[in-house]
């Protein structure tokens, strides 16, 4: 008869969770972008998952089996941070290639964001290599750079996306104060929505 193992036993009988780590608009500014989700609904149709979302803008995102392995990371970064504006400068499109269009709120000056991305998630540090190198060794991937934004629509067919004849309406302008750092998670794996964790304070 087979030993157990039980170290594998237990590794598999842990719930693993996906964080989503974001940045959480006013509650005026969420309302008005469920608002010109409507008015691309209208106009183009859009699926239901584009609707129902709640506008953000998202950090990052981490496998984690407890909430204390992501809120540690947050809570440290979070008192080194500073509240800061954030500020929507009307509409912009992300191409994916011939296939799709993101349709998305621009951010005016996006550096403090994509400074609170790097403390979140860190470039790994290459390491110095002391041994002849060949021409098998694979060159490093360079991580993948995020465009900070405020989602209107994602996943736009692009023949849908080219019925669009005036985007003047989704040139959207507002701003907020952002200072907390939102935590959410869903089973790994799973469809469903995400549900609160935690709101870490800015500064604090």
């Amino acid at each position: 008869m087979a030993k157990k193992n039980n170290a594998q036993l237990t590794l598999f009988n842990e719930n693993v969770y996906e964080y989503l780590v974001l940045l959480s608009p006013a509650d005026a500014i969420k309302e008005a972008v469920d608002g010109l989700k409507e008015q691309l609904h209208s106009l183009i149709g859009i699926e239901d998952y584009n609707r129902r979302s709640v506008a953000h803008i998202s950090l990052f995102k981490q496998r984690a089996t407890t909430d204390n392995q992501v809120l540690k990371v947050v809570k440290k970064v979070a008192a080194s941070v500073a509240p800061f504006t954030v500020k929507l400068a009307g509409h912009e499109v992300l191409k994916h290639g011939g296939v799709s269009r993101t349709l998305c709120l621009k951010i005016e000056d996006p550096a403090p964001i994509n400074n609170l991305m790097e403390l979140l998630d860190p470039k790994p540090i290459a390491k110095r290599s002391y041994r002849q190198t060949s021409i098998l060794d694979k060159t490093p991937r360079a991580k993948k750079v995020i465009h900070p934004h405020v989602t209107i629509a994602r996943n736009i067919a692009v023949a849908d996306f080219d019925r669009i004849e005036d985007f003047t309406v989704f040139d959207y302008h507002d701003e907020w104060l952002c200072d907390s750092i939102t935590i959410l998670r869903r089973l790994e794996g799973s469809t469903g929505i995400f549900s609160p964790v935690k709101e870490v304070k800015l500064g604090s």
